[in-house]
């Protein structure tokens, strides 16, 4: 329990939902997405390296993505976000859940 709710402050989670009913299975995960579809990343799942990755190049929870383009044999992602392109290795990908927007 974050020290917030315990004293009675509204805490909001910067990096989506973390409890248990939040499982990665039950939502696509970025990796998995068609390309050119419209998606939103909806939960971070993985360590604090994770994160910070991810932060590093731009990607956050609540926002919204585009794959490009894949590389052949499980190679890795080219994804747009706010007009910035990055690539993301396959594994990490794996671990950014998203909801398809349209």
């Amino acid at each position: 329990m974050p020290v917030g709710t315990f004293f009675g402050h509204p805490v909001a989670e910067i990096y989506g939902d973390r409890s248990p009913s939040a499982r990665m299975d039950a939502s696509m995960n970025l990796y998995q997405a068609r390309n050119l579809s419209a998606l939103r990343i909806s939960l971070i799942s993985g360590g604090w390296g994770v994160r910070r990755n991810l932060n590093q190049l731009g990607l956050h929870v609540g926002d919204e993505v585009s794959v490009l383009r894949r590389a052949p044999f499980g190679g890795p992602l080219v994804v747009e976000n706010r007009g910035q392109r990055v690539a993301i290795g396959r594994r990490l990908a794996e671990k950014i859940g998203v909801e398809v927007l349209r």
